[in-house]
């Protein structure tokens, strides 16, 4: 496994492609997972992104790449027209080497609060998946769809129907909290599909709502990357671990009737699991072994951005070292 970085973490920076990927390789990170092709090359250039390649092959460094959204209900133009582009980046994007793609179904809370019922979207985004199978077999790539605003229950569901050889996992860790699951039984259950990550970490504490989380360094907040990275390694011992670090609260009403509904694939013992989590961090703020959430929260994430990518990094590497899975620089 190597240590990289998502660049969305970077974005207050505005750099371009090169600038994240020195910026990365200064740190001693191993990769950089990047957004979608504009984000590489704006006239979507296939010789501009050749040369970004080889330029982080240069460095020894991975880069994984995205697609938009696979979702049709969520598109801005026809879904022929969605297919349409999306397959022109798969192309492209295969011309660079790049096979693992991260794409999503979710932006936001689009599982709550969409007129649309939320398994009409698991299946419209399988059947479109599906569609995009003859390109990916010819190009040997996949979509992985990340746990966004969705659960892994959902992400599973999509990736079972659409076929595990065209669609994977690109898991979150730091989501999963988001919808109440345990990240760690959120690991096991999609480990076996998982081929990209979103490593991110966070606390979970009770709130006027419900419950909140608020995003934190990996090694600083509750998600157990050492049991999660003995998990996925056990299925590809070389996944990347990209990353995703920002700030931000976001709350969700667990005790709603409303919030259930979507849920019901969620045990009551993983429910039960993730509020043992939450008591945990409770404790923490009490004791003051976290700063409070507020305070914390009202430092800009510039100011610490250094130190969040840096003690993560070396969180990360820690436990590659004691579970021998660490197979970059």
């Amino acid at each position: 496994m190597r240590i990289g970085i998502d660049s969305f973490t970077l974005r207050e920076l505005n750099l371009d492609p090169y600038q994240c990927l020195d910026y990365a390789n200064k740190r001693g990170l191993e990769g950089v997972q990047f957004g979608g092709i504009g984000e590489l090359s704006s006239k979507r250039d296939v010789g501009e992104i050749l040369h970004v390649r080889d330029y982080a092959n240069s460095l020894g460094m991975y880069i994984n790449v995205s697609v938009d959204a696979c979702n049709p209900l969520l598109f801005h133009q026809s879904e022929d027209e969605a297919r349409a582009a999306i397959i022109r980046d798969i192309q492209i994007f295969a011309k660079a080497g790049w096979h693992e793609l991260r794409s999503v179904i979710s932006h936001n809370d689009e599982r709550y609060k969409h007129p649309v019922p939320w398994n009409t979207h698991l299946s419209r985004s399988a059947d479109f998946v599906r569609s995009l199978r003859p390109a990916l077999e010819e190009c040997g790539s996949r979509i992985n769809l990340e746990n966004h605003g969705d659960s892994t229950f959902d992400i599973l569901q999509v990736v079972e129907a659409a076929g595990a050889d065209i669609c994977g996992v690109c898991l979150d860790t730091g989501n999963t909290l988001v919808n109440a699951e345990d990240p760690v039984l959120a690991a096991r259950r999609v480990a076996p599909y998982t081929h990209l990550t979103h490593i991110k970490d966070g606390i979970v504490f009770f709130s006027a709502n419900g419950v909140s989380r608020q995003g934190k360094a990996p090694g600083q907040g509750i998600v157990d990357f050492a049991s999660i990275i003995a998990v996925l390694g056990e299925y590809n011992p070389d996944l990347p671990l990209s990353i995703e670090d920002h700030k931000w609260i976001f709350e969700f009403p667990v005790f709603e009737q409303d919030w259930f509904t979507p849920n019901q694939k969620l045990t009551t013992y993983e429910f039960g699991q993730y509020m043992k989590l939450v008591r945990t961090v409770e404790q923490k703020l009490v004791s003051g072994e976290l700063p409070p959430v507020d305070s914390y929260e009202a430092i800009p994430y510039l100011e610490q951005m250094e130190e969040r990518i840096t003690s993560g990094a070396e969180h990360l590497r820690g436990i590659l070292e004691r579970l021998n899975l660490h197979s970059g620089k």
